[in-house]
């Protein structure tokens, strides 16, 4: 069955933002000492800001529109003169086609937000200041990378587990899953969503007409259920063990 373009949106969307977080969290871990038990509560605190911002965004604006300008700017706030908000997707290639282009564009927006709530969550809970913040984007960023890197070489299913067993071993945690990249796997579940959310509004909609808006908000958390290839598991049995490398020049 043919997938949805909307349900190929949300998944290129749901993967690159787990592959910010997970380069983001890798460099926590190996360029700044940071442990589990700290990765823990940025990951709590994040998980408090991305209610926030869906909250914001499944309130109606005056038009009886979701109010995603005014999630953009509260998040922009909070980062405002601390670190840049933006994270480019570093490309391997130049978007071949109209289509490519609008994953990019949409691979983009979801990075941004995703670096946005973390850095939020990383300022609130280690207190970095510029210095410390834009480092971390530079080392967050360099690790996606090189994530392009192993995925030209292997495959981006491999270079998918090989950045997932290093989100892993920072986390301390064995049960990380991965975000289907072409979104195959996770279609009904992404399809899910987006109709639930399409009735969440409806119903904020009508509460607010009503006068009476109390319907709760809930986070967007689209997990795709792991599904390993036999070429991924040959693969990962050469795989080294070793923390996180860079190729640094």
């Amino acid at each position: 069955m043919k997938k949805s373009f909307q349900a190929e949106m949300d998944g290129t969307q749901q993967a690159i933002s787990q592959i910010v977080c997970w380069c983001t969290t890798i460099a926590l871990h190996q360029e700044f000492g940071v442990g589990k038990i700290r990765l823990d509560r940025i990951t709590d605190r994040m998980n408090e800001l991305e209610e926030q911002n869906t909250s914001v965004i499944m309130t109606p604006d005056a038009n009886g529109r979701p109010s995603k300008q005014k999630a953009d700017s509260i998040r922009e706030s909070w980062l405002a003169g601390i670190v840049d908000s933006d994270y480019r997707v570093p490309m391997i290639r130049a978007p071949k086609n109209r289509k490519e282009e609008q994953y990019c564009i949409a691979g983009n927006r979801a990075a941004k937000i995703a670096w946005q709530i973390y850095a939020k969550a990383v300022i609130d809970v280690l207190h970095y200041g510029p210095d410390r913040m834009t480092r971390l984007l530079k080392e967050s960023r360099a690790n996606y990378e090189q994530l392009n890197t192993w995925g030209h070489e292997d495959g981006m299913d491999v270079a998918m587990e090989k950045l997932r067993r290093c989100a892993a071993d920072a986390m301390q945690s064995g049960d990380l899953e991965v975000v289907d990249l072409d979104g195959s796997s996770s279609e009904a579940k992404v399809e899910k969503e987006f109709r639930r959310q399409e009735v969440e509004f409806v119903k904020r909609v009508r509460a607010q007409t009503l006068g009476r808006i109390g319907v709760a908000a809930q986070p967007v958390n689209v997990l795709a259920d792991q599904n390993v290839q036999d070429k991924i598991q040959l693969v990962m049995q050469q795989v080294s063990q070793l923390p996180f490398q860079r190729r640094r020049t």
